[in-house]
């Protein structure tokens, strides 16, 4: 479990490991579009082998990436946007910190059922009279 400032002093270790991760899906899936094009019209020139070893290598390091991340107690949950969950605690319910890549810090929650689009900010305090 995290608190919103815990999450925050990881970003600096998180941040660069998510940044190659975005770029390095980018490239995974240029690779992956060029050989299936070839493999839709039949044809298999010696690139594609080639190519092919160069995909495998790519997903498996960065599985390996993601797993490293995992270890730190985040869940890696989109590459496309560079989500980033923390497992955390909020007034005794279960919930997820959420941070995407280029925030500054982590300052956004969502319960377990939720995802991005139901996001709350932490810093926004309902006041009653």
């Amino acid at each position: 479990m995290f608190t919103p400032q815990e999450a925050s002093k990881l970003l600096p270790d998180i941040r660069p490991k998510v940044k190659e991760l975005i770029e390095r899906k980018k490239v995974i899936a240029t690779l992956h579009t060029e050989i299936e094009k070839y493999n839709l019209l039949g044809f298999k020139p010696a690139d594609v082998a080639e190519k092919a070893g160069q995909l495998d290598a790519l997903v498996e390091d960065m599985t390996r990436k993601i797993a490293e991340l995992e270890d730190l107690g985040v869940q890696v949950k989109d590459l496309e946007f560079g989500l980033v969950d923390f497992p955390a605690e909020r007034y005794g319910e279960n919930v997820m910190l959420c941070w995407r890549y280029g925030e500054p810090e982590v300052t956004f929650w969502h319960k377990h059922n939720e995802g991005y689009n139901s996001r709350k900010s932490l810093k926004i305090q309902v006041i009653q009279p």
